[in-house]
């Protein structure tokens, strides 16, 4: 449980990125109405703020985080704490633009954010591809962090414009694109640790040996089926539906991210 703040900021940052470039784009479409986009936009925020400080539990002296930032040459840890401050704060700014309404800056803001959110992500994932674990030193681990918030943020935003009536059919197709490739990548990911090092073999068989590999997977599918199933038979999406699918899979991506980091197996 000692990797427990970790697994709480990386997919909580991850949902906030992925929101906040949902809103970003939504808003440049001009496709969301002012009083939700603020509402999502303050969510997010939060969200990212909480993400932030839940990360500092990591450390041995979490008022010294801001200390990590001066390694930002060579050190990944420092860059991504350094990207997702930075994130958090445009983000803040952000919203600021959607309280008062300013368009221009808002679109300029919010780009911004995005992108060093997308920078933030590219960092925390780079902080584990390294040789001495095998399990994590693959393409796989940045595809997962991107899906991560790919599927996250998109459905977040969603949930919120279903209960407020002004959800697009567009983010549930983006979003069933997203289950596509995340078990596609869960797939190349599974087959990696089987044919790589014996260490990574043995991360797999600690993985598929617990009982939450199993629930994330049951999750994982029955979300991905409720979605599928409402959009192909083109039910109404209602409030209920939308919120089964984001906390299954918010279940599903926190019990991924936990075995992440706990089936972990060293050199």
């Amino acid at each position: 449980m000692h990797e427990l703040p970790l697994v709480i900021f990386t997919v909580l940052s991850q949902l906030a990125v992925g929101g906040i470039v949902t809103l970003w784009w939504m808003d440049w479409k001009n496709t969301i109405q002012w009083k939700t986009g603020l509402l999502i936009s303050l969510s997010l925020v939060v969200i990212g703020g909480v993400a932030v400080l839940v990360s500092m539990f990591h450390l041995g002296h979490p008022f010294a985080a801001y200390r990590a930032i001066l390694n930002i040459k060579v050190s990944w840890l420092s860059r991504e704490v350094t990207f997702y401050g930075a994130f958090v704060g445009l983000s803040l700014l952000y919203t600021w633009f959607w309280f008062k309404d300013v368009s221009t800056w808002r679109g300029i803001s919010g780009a911004i954010a995005a992108i060093l959110g997308g920078i933030a992500i590219f960092s925390s994932a780079k902080i584990y591809m390294i040789p001495v674990i095998p399990a994590w030193n693959g393409m796989t681990t940045m595809m997962m962090f991107f899906l991560t918030s790919i599927l996250l943020g998109p459905l977040f935003v969603g949930l919120f414009l279903l209960i407020r009536g002004e959800l697009s059919m567009k983010i549930t197709t983006f979003v069933l694109f997203g289950f596509i490739a995340a078990a596609i990548v869960m797939l190349l990911y599974f087959s990696g640790l089987q044919g790589g090092l014996p260490q990574a073999g043995e991360s797999l068989r600690l993985m598929t040996g617990q009982f939450i590999f199993w629930l994330r997977l049951f999750t994982f599918v029955i979300a991905f089926a409720i979605l599928a199933i409402n959009s192909i038979g083109k039910q109404k999406q209602t409030g209920i539906t939308y919120s089964v699918v984001f906390l299954l899979l918010l279940i599903s991506e926190f019990l991924a991210r936990f075995q992440f980091y706990e089936t972990a197996v060293h050199l």
